[in-house]
């Protein structure tokens, strides 16, 4: 009867492939079982180390799409030159733009 295993328990692995693999100031071989806990394992390893007990694959929630939001600002005191600002205040254009043209770029960003 196999159990899933939780991320922090310590399970059995098994090193196929060829060479060898430095775990814990030890070298494990090819063919070798060994203990360790899943968190221990690099993900990188995995095709080289598998395991010998399920894991439990625990999916992080989704993140919510974040709605992009781009506002039209003056640069500095201008009443001509306009920069594009995203929602965290980060300017989007390199060089200062007309108003007309600023907005434009505002509209087209949120397409």
């Amino acid at each position: 009867m196999e159990r899933l295993i939780q991320e922090d328990e310590v399970i059995r692995w098994k090193k196929i492939g060829g060479g060898g693999f430095y775990f814990k100031n030890r070298i494990i071989k090819p063919g070798q079982v060994f203990t360790a806990r899943v968190s221990e394992i690099p993900k990188a390893f995995r095709d080289v180390c598998l395991p010998l007990d399920e894991i439990k694959v625990v999916q992080p929630p989704p993140v919510d799409a974040v709605k992009a939001e781009y506002t039209v600002q003056p640069r500095g005191k201008s009443k001509t030159w306009f920069d594009v600002v995203d929602g965290r205040g980060k300017v989007i254009n390199e060089k200062a733009l007309l108003k007309d043209v600023a907005e434009k770029l505002a509209h087209d960003l949120l397409k």
